[in-house]
């Protein structure tokens, strides 16, 4: 959310480059996690800078923490940044400190798929058992880091773990492997000083630790003898990156660049020096749910406070809101709602409500009202009395699929979390009435089926993101009396009708049901559906159910012909042969569909090539273009996708207005079409394909940024937004930085990337990669795509970036050629596009195989 009082700007490249984008001079801290124990020495201390110890104890003019976040702070020395220790001291709430301790250590779960945070449980049980092991103690984060020392035999057989020195501040830590590496490794730890912590020991280094005044344990076979301490240094020494394996398990983890500002700490706080506005807020308990009661908040923007933006001559409003609420000063919940539309034109209160329900109790709620388009805010703090429910009507339900679909016999699927699935994903139905079966199925094929709830199947829908259909039907003996169904791996803007019955091949004497699946990019009913029989218009349907009955000429097969019409000219259509029964042979026709770009010895478009100019190959031999067009010719399809992590914070505002002007660019013709999706830990679709200006600007203008990047999870969504759409396609990625978040891997965004063949056009500052190679990911991206990847090193190259994109896509050409025989699902293809201009150069994405 823009505006976070404690939304702080990150160091490193890309900052600089975002701070030069906005024309601010703003102040840069670091969150680099400092250097690694053991190159810290005692005295080494820059002039003025306290040592770490030091700088873990909170003076007495810093502001007042409870002696648990006071003794938290000076026991996590070790791991915490200065930047997370700052801000630690200025948040003004307890349970916001908690709220950071949390975040804490979750971004330091060594292996967040599992339930377990290995190293916070490690600390805690530290602190539980009384150990001496915190604050700045190098022991304490070789513990967190690598677990408990252990798993190494001496030459005699002897187990060993630790050993300590009899009359120094000397310990060895013997590691037969941690949870950091395989290999085994000492660790040699030494105490230079009564009033400083251990530190670790690097070969080379003087041994001077301090005399130790007693030992920690009685138990004799811990002790290190003269001839132990140099055997563990005579293993080391055969590592041959002895100081690298030390170095790795040694230095505390850097908490990702975006974290910090990612924090919703202050989500009900007006930022310093921000514009305010004031509202009527009003609150009821109108009604019940269970033993909760109903707590209307109805917050209430007078006229005069509502300012609105233009877009095509009507005015639109655009408002956050946060909240929380606290119960014993105490975060209890949190929530936010979005608030956007047509602003009315004769109102005297713009009213924001919404429902909570509470159990009886004194709450406090706090909101933070943004209006996005005016960059003001209201804050309310209102303390509510919830009163118990007894006596108020019961509060109606949120309506359900179940409730929409039919009642008690409804069946509804319930949508896994998460914008792409993939691997093993469990799936629940909720059944409204007793049914004797339910079953699964994916892909058409039946998986399992459940007699007693609870009904629900883990399905492995593999590890590339591939759209898939899984449907569920309910059962009352042999009769089926419910079913849902949802596809997985499928954008919004998919436009496709699909036979549901007859089935291809059938045998269907005279007559036959139709029914149909029809799903449109905004979830709204097509303007009809033509049914066809031989090419012999039979009948059209208008609304849901999209179902109908055929008479079928006698004795032979027959063309079943479906055609879904948009308001705006779009096509889908679907055909099924039925009746065969061996008189004719299916033959499937496939056509494919290329997108490519075609540039001369100094980089720009060829724009006058001409069919017999280009040769087409696949796996090696020559297939017969059926068609070539240029693009310019063609519908366009393009996707912005805008990266809104909390780092854009300066840049948003400049990147929304050239990507606007770049869309205006692209809406040439009213079949063109440009949508607006923008992602940080998830991907949203702002706006679908539209062909309005004025939609796409508005999108644009709501963007605030906030979270972290979740980059490769982002593009996947974005190419299967492309699913069923024909025609030019273009993606446009704009990102200013590396993937912090996404549950995909590079590799499986790839493979999609390769499969869509969406040319990609990637937009990255360059400043925001430390090194050329971090862009390698994106190039490749671009590469298999058939796309570019750019990296304008000054923030005033933006808009001549994306004026360059708009001229190669309208400059590409459109090539279609048919398959000699169909390909499987997965087999590999190499298609290979020629054509005769000397010193000229081919990109292709490969848009769709129909």
């Amino acid at each position: 959310m823009t505006g976070n009082l404690h939304r702080l700007r990150l160091p490193g490249p890309a900052t600089a480059w975002t701070a030069a984008l906005c024309g601010a001079s703003i102040h840069l801290l670091s969150i680099a996690g400092g250097p690694a124990l053991g190159q810290e020495q005692a005295g080494d201390q820059k002039d003025g800078e306290k040592p770490r110890a030091e700088r873990a104890v909170v003076a007495d003019s810093e502001p007042a923490l409870s002696p648990r976040h006071r003794r938290w702070l000076e026991d996590v020395a070790v791991l915490i940044s200065e930047e997370e220790r700052e801000l630690f001291l200025t948040l003004s709430a307890d349970y916001r400190r908690d709220q950071l301790i949390e975040a804490f250590w979750s971004i330091r779960d060594p292996d967040p798929r599992t339930p377990v945070n290995e190293m916070k449980r490690r600390f805690e049980e530290l602190q539980a058992a009384g150990s001496e092991l915190a604050g700045d103690d190098a022991r304490l984060l070789v513990y967190l880091l690598n677990g408990p020392p252990g798993g190494w035999s001496l030459p005699n057989g002897r187990a060993v773990a630790r050993c300590y020195a009899r009359t120094s501040e000397l310990e060895i830590w013997f590691y037969g492997g941690s949870e950091l590496t395989e290999r085994r490794f000492a660790i040699v730890f030494q105490k230079r000083g009564q009033e400083v912590p251990y530190r670790v020991w690097r070969p080379g280094e003087p041994l001077r630790p301090v005399q130790r005044t007693s030992l920690p344990t009685t138990d004799v076979s811990q002790l290190c003898a003269d001839e132990l301490f140099r055997y563990a240094n005579g293993e080391n020494s055969r590592i041959s990156d002895y100081d690298r394996l030390l170095e790795r398990v040694t230095t505390p983890p850097a908490p990702p660049p975006e974290w910090l500002a990612s924090l919703d700490l202050g989500a009900t706080d007006v930022p310093e020096g921000a514009e305010t506005f004031d509202v009527d807020t009003r609150i009821q308990y109108p009604a019940r749910r269970q033993s909760r009661t109903a707590v209307e908040v109805s917050v209430r923007i007078p006229k005069e406070a509502s300012p609105s933006r233009e877009f095509d001559g009507t005015p639109f409003h655009h408002f956050l809101l946060a909240g929380e609420i606290l119960l014993d000063q105490e975060l209890f919940e949190s929530f936010r709602y979005r608030f956007e539309g047509p602003t009315p034109p004769d109102f005297e209160e713009l009213p924001l409500g919404f429902t909570r329900h509470l159990r009886p109790g004194e709450y406090t709620l706090r909101l933070l009202i943004e209006d996005v388009f005016g960059e003001r805010y209201a804050q309310v703090v209102r303390q509510l009395e919830v009163p118990r429910p007894d006596g108020l009507p019961e509060h109606e339900p949120e309506r359900t699929l179940a409730d929409v679909t039919g009642g008690g016999e409804a069946l509804e699927l319930l949508t896994p979390g998460g914008n792409v699935q993939v691997g093993l994903v469990r799936f629940t139905a909720r059944a409204g009435r007793q049914l004797d079966r339910v079953a699964f199925f994916l892909d058409g094929q039946q998986v399992l089926a459940k007699r007693t709830p609870p009904y629900s199947v883990e399905l492995d829908l593999g590890q590339t993101p591939a759209a898939h259909r899984v449907r569920v039907v309910g059962y009352v003996g042999d009769q089926e009396v419910a079913t849902d169904q949802i596809w997985l791996n499928q954008g919004v803007q998919r436009f496709r009708v699909r036979f549901v019955e007859p089935r291809p091949g059938g045998i269907y004497p005279g007559s036959v049901g139709a029914r149909l699946e029809v799903e449109t990019p905004d979830g709204q009913p097509p303007q009809r559906v033509d049914l066809f029989v031989d090419d012999q218009l039979v009948g059209g349907l208008t609304q849901p159910p999209y179902a109908a009955g055929l008479r079928l000429p006698p004795d032979r097969a027959a063309v079943i012909r479906a055609v879904a019409h948009l308001a705006d000219g779009s096509t889908a259509e679907d055909a099924v042969i039925v009746n065969t029964a061996g008189l004719v042979e299916q033959v499937e026709v496939e056509l494919v569909e290329l997108l490519i770009a075609v540039t001369d010895r100094s980089g720009e478009p060829v724009r006058d090539l001409a069919s017999s100019e280009v040769r087409v190959y696949e796996n090696g031999e020559a297939q017969a273009v059926r068609r070539f067009a240029p693009a310019a010719e063609e519908p366009l399809h393009a996707g912005l996708l805008i990266d809104r992590s909390a780092s854009m914070e300066g840049a948003l505002p400049t990147v929304t207005e050239a990507a606007a002007i770049l869309a205006a660019e692209l809406l040439r013709s009213e079949e063109d079409r440009v949508a607006v999706l923008s992602f940080a830990d998830g991907t949203v679709v702002d706006r679908p394909f539209t062909a309005r200006l004025s939609e796409i600007e508005r999108a644009l203008a709501g963007l605030t940024p906030g979270g972290r990047t979740a980059l490769w999870d982002a593009i996947t969504q974005a190419l299967n937004d492309f699913e069923g759409v024909g025609g030019a396609r273009a993606l446009v990625l704009f990102t200013d930085g590396l993937d912090e978040t996404s549950r995909l891997t590079f590799e499986q965004a790839n493979a999609t990337a390769r499969a869509a063949m969406v040319p990609i056009y990637v937009v990255a500052p360059a400043t925001a990669f430390e090194r050329t190679a971090e862009r390698r990911p994106l190039e490749q991206l671009a590469e298999v795509s058939g796309g570019l990847a750019l990296f304008p090193d000054r923030p005033e190259l933006v808009g001549e970036v994306f004026d360059r994109i708009r001229e190669e896509l309208r400059s590409r050409y459109l090539v279609v050629y048919q398959r000699d025989e169909p390909r499987e699902e997965g087999e590999p293809v190499d298609i290979r596009i020629e054509v005769d201009r000397e010193d000229s150069q081919v990109r292709t994405g490969r848009s769709r195989d129909r």
